[in-house]
Parts: C-alpha cells; structure tokens; sequence
C-alpha cells in the first residue's frame, strides 16, 4: 500500500486482478472518466464478475508506534530518499510525523 494512494486505485487494483492485467493505472483512469459499466461488461465477458476478494479495510497509524525515529535514509538525490522522506510525512500537511 502507498499512504498517498486514492479509494479508486484500491478498486482499479482489484479489477486488475480479476481482469488478469499486470498495472492498475489505465482502469482507475478509466474509473475517473466514468466508464464502470465499459469496465462491468468486461468482467462478464471474461466470467470473473462473481469472483470475490479480501480487503482489510482496518486503518492502523504506524507512524504511532514509532519511538526513536524512522530507519536510516537512503542516499539524498536518489528515489528511494524521496520515497523514505515522503513516508515520513503527513501526506496532507507536510509535516513530518512525530516520534515517541
């Protein structure tokens, strides 16, 4: 899971699934510009519209239980920072998450 991801790219992840495609992107586009039945009828057409799936819906702020600060991050400039600093912020304000 991603922290900055949207309710839809769940939904698209999980059509994805079922629809047996590697990348959920163009599905939650899709979703966007309003074509669930386009998608509906797809899933009929390849017998995977009853399939059903497990989604843990509990949300569990990991951040709280954090105490002495987050891991050691990777070298500045690369992806992998941006991503370790992005994780260590609230994705609303910016601000980074408290430790205990």
């Amino acid at each position: 899971h991603d922290w900055q991801n949207l309710f839809s790219h769940l939904v698209a992840a999980v059509l994805a699934d079922a629809l047996d495609q590697e990348e959920y992107g163009e599905l939650a586009l899709r979703l966007a510009q309003g074509h669930a039945g386009a998608i509906q009828q797809e899933l009929r057409a390849q017998k995977v519209d009853k399939r059903r799936y497990w989604i843990c819906a509990f949300c569990v702020n990991q951040h709280a239980t954090i105490c002495a600060g987050f891991a050691p991050p990777p070298p500045e400039g690369t992806p992998e920072y941006w991503r370790w600093d992005a994780n260590r912020r609230d994705s609303v304000t910016g601000e980074l998450h408290w430790t205990c």
